[in-house]
């Protein structure tokens, strides 16, 4: 009987494929830095990866998608605005702003290292900040990694919170950055 219960288990693990998840971009974002800060900003924000719809898979074998709810330089762009509005920066859209930021996304991934069985997840990020104001910029690097260990493929809920997470994690560290900071004001 025991034999027969770990093929059944053994046949359910490989038989089954993980399902597609859609996760909602929502960082928790705080600029408190920014507070006072009088000229206005035009914030931009681009997405460098090879496929701007996926944050990765669910598994090692590409297995189970996991996509953006809505666009991530959409979301982003919304959550970033929000919390300079929050902090009182007046936001300016134009052809001559006076000061403007450049959030680029260069890595942003999703993956678990074993093709047979998900133990592990690691999520990836990297941006890059160029702020630029009159014929002077300033650009700098940030990074952020997490990884979790797991008993089973994470739920949606899971994945989406986790990737907030880390999202919040990187965005607030770069726009509270001092040298951020600093050009900025």
């Amino acid at each position: 009987m025991r034999n027969v219960f770990y093929i059944v288990l053994l046949t359910c693990l490989t038989a089954c494929t993980l399902a597609p998840q859609k996760v909602q971009v929502l960082p928790s974002l705080s600029f408190t830095q920014l507070s006072g800060l009088v000229t206005p900003i035009e914030l931009l924000i681009t997405d460098n990866r090879k496929n701007t719809a996926l944050l990765g898979y669910r598994n090692a074998k590409k297995e189970g998608e996991i996509a953006f709810k809505l666009p991530l330089v959409q979301s982003l762009g919304e959550s970033i605005q929000k919390a300079m509005l929050a902090q009182g920066v007046k936001m300016q859209k134009g052809s001559e702003p006076f000061t403007k930021l450049t959030l680029k996304i260069d890595k942003l991934h999703y993956s678990t290292p074993d093709e047979s069985w998900v133990s592990r997840v690691k999520l990836e990020a990297e941006i890059s900040m160029l702020v630029s104001r009159g014929g002077s910029s300033f650009k700098k690097r940030f990074s952020a990694n997490r990884s979790q260990d797991v008993a089973i493929a994470p739920s949606e809920k899971f994945n989406e919170k986790y990737m907030n997470g880390l999202l919040s994690e990187i965005i607030n560290k770069a726009m509270n950055d001092r040298d951020v900071i600093n050009f900025l004001k």
